[in-house]
């Protein structure tokens, strides 16, 4: 089996920037009212708590701490972004731009991803990766909060698209399942 590790990689930042387009115009749908609610009985988190969260964990590899490290365990709670949808949605554009600039050589950059493991106790570890692997692993967390998010937005009364929050093979499935039935 053979490779197209530049196609590869280029689809890799083009899968993130997918996501992050879809994120941004969910978000843009939203009142403010709706990007804060928080009903604690049915979500630990608001909508614009999820969207730190997802946030934080590109931002570890935007502005790391340390040199070739990408450390989940750095949290910014409590941030204007949470609670204020335009300072949101200023991080997510600023997040696009600064996916649009990543240079496809830099996604091969071998890193040190370091995380918290255990519930039990406080133990993080430290592990090999790539740049390209945690960033798709970080689009993969992106869809999984989206889901989140757009259940909030429905419990809440809002239509959205049911592809919102779609894995990619997931989509592919819906899609495959869509031209199969025609």
């Amino acid at each position: 089996m053979s490779i197209d590790l530049e196609n590869d990689l280029k689809n890799v930042v083009r899968g993130n920037l997918e996501v992050v387009d879809q994120l941004i115009e969910f978000v843009e749908s939203l009142s403010e009212e709706d990007y804060r609610f928080n009903d604690s009985e049915l979500f630990m988190s608001s909508i614009g708590q999820h969207l730190r969260h997802i946030l934080d964990l590109y931002q570890v590899m935007i502005e790391p701490q340390q040199e070739d490290l990408v450390d989940y365990d750095v949290r910014r709670r409590g941030l204007a972004l949470e609670s204020e949808k335009e300072a949101g949605l200023v991080e997510l554009r600023d997040l696009r731009s600064w996916l649009e600039a990543l240079p496809v050589e830099s996604l091969k950059q071998g890193v040190l991803v370091k995380t918290e493991v255990l519930l039990s106790e406080t133990c993080s570890v430290q592990l090999p990766s790539t740049f390209a692997r945690e960033l798709v692993f970080t689009a993969s967390h992106l869809t999984h909060h989206l889901a989140l998010m757009v259940t909030i937005a429905k419990v809440i009364g809002h239509k959205v698209d049911d592809a919102v929050g779609l894995a990619p093979a997931t989509n592919t499935f819906v899609e495959n399942s869509k031209t199969e039935a025609a």
